[in-house]
């Protein structure tokens, strides 16, 4: 009497043991899921966060054969810099405001879009630079 007493209350046992485990794996795999979407839902819609680069100290700003060259003022002493532009979603700004500084080079990378912003004290004629034949 005792054995069948302690094998039908441990089947009760394991049956609301597996009970629980079901249901609980249902909801929990359920719900998963569905953050899943709704986090990636939400990044997508999100575009990625802009990153700015600055050169400061530069000295002189040049575009030839739509390559940007400049030049700035480090420890070491001055030091060139090369950007093609040519094949890429590149937005050139020659800044005539004043919130950049004048010796300084701004490159914000926005999704798939690199703007560069150039003060104007280097007095470059961006569109004749990129419409001169090479």
């Amino acid at each position: 009497m005792r054995d069948l007493l302690a094998t039908i209350s441990s089947m009760i046992v394991i049956l609301i043991c597996l009970s629980l485990l079901m249901m609980s794996g249902e909801t929990d795999s359920g719900e998963s899921i569905n953050n899943a979407n709704l986090l990636a839902s939400y990044q997508s819609k999100q575009p990625p966060a802009p990153r700015t680069t600055l050169f400061k100290k530069v000295q002189s700003v040049t575009l030839e054969q739509r390559v940007l060259v400049f030049i700035t003022s480090e420890k070491t002493g001055l030091k060139e810099h090369y950007f093609l532009i040519h094949d890429k979603n590149v937005v050139l700004i020659n800044s005539m405001t004043g919130d950049l500084p004048q010796d300084t080079i701004r490159f914000d990378y926005d999704c798939s879009t690199l703007l560069v912003t150039i003060p104007a004290v280097f007095n470059i004629d961006i569109m004749e630079s990129l419409t001169s034949s090479y």
